[in-house]
């Protein structure tokens, strides 16, 4: 047996109701309840609307860095590339490795016969005729490796953060925007009242 005085479902459900603005309280405008409808679809949007917006953010964006991958695997080529004089005895320590690495002229063949220089990255001091394997585009440039898994993974991560970011920050804003047009209303509403009953009202007082 519950305690006196103790809250019930129903004082519960009053309670929220009158959170919410779905009571039937009389004083209640028809602006209120435009607000009251307002911030409920916004709240429903954030609940519902925004994951199935990450979801399908996800999906698409899954879909086009994958397909990009794909692209870029079938244009691009890994070929080796000879150096054509020593490379420089100092250069940047790679983090991964700890070994020096530094930028040296090189030549390499591209898939079509056409032979290609340029600088490419190799341990510091290698002598000339060390090869290095390169990647190179359809042109015979060098180019970056093709996208990872990994790769792709973080940009569809990132996509879906900024989605995220955006759909929130709409929503809200245009929150904020609704409830500004609606205290107008209701301020420009109080102001007319006012004037037809202030009158009344400071005869009676006199």
């Amino acid at each position: 047996m519950s305690k006196a005085g103790a809250p019930t479902m129903g004082t519960f459900r009053a309670r929220w109701a009158r959170c919410l603005g779905l009571d039937r309280n009389p004083l209640r405008r028809a602006v209120d309840r435009v607000e009251t409808f307002v911030r409920l679809t916004v709240l429903i949007l954030l609940l519902a609307g925004v994951p199935a917006g990450l979801f399908v953010a996800g999906r698409m964006s899954d879909q086009v860095f994958l397909q990009q991958a794909r692209a870029q695997r079938s244009s691009d080529r890994q070929v080796t590339a000879v150096l054509t004089q020593p490379a420089p005895t100092v250069g940047t320590v790679d983090p991964y490795s700890s070994v020096q690495t530094t930028w040296a002229n090189a030549r390499w063949m591209a898939p079509n016969g056409t032979a290609h220089s340029g600088q490419v990255l190799v341990a510091a001091g290698a002598p000339r005729g060390t090869t290095a394997r390169v990647w190179i585009d359809a042109a015979g440039a060098i180019t970056d490796p093709p996208v990872g898994h990994r790769d792709v993974m973080a940009e569809v991560a990132v996509t879906v953060m900024v989605t995220g970011i955006t759909l929130i920050l709409l929503l809200l804003g245009a929150e904020a925007l609704a409830v500004r047009s609606l205290d107008h209303r209701r301020f420009s509403a109080w102001d007319a009242e006012w004037r037809a009953t202030g009158p009344q009202w400071t005869d009676y007082r006199t």
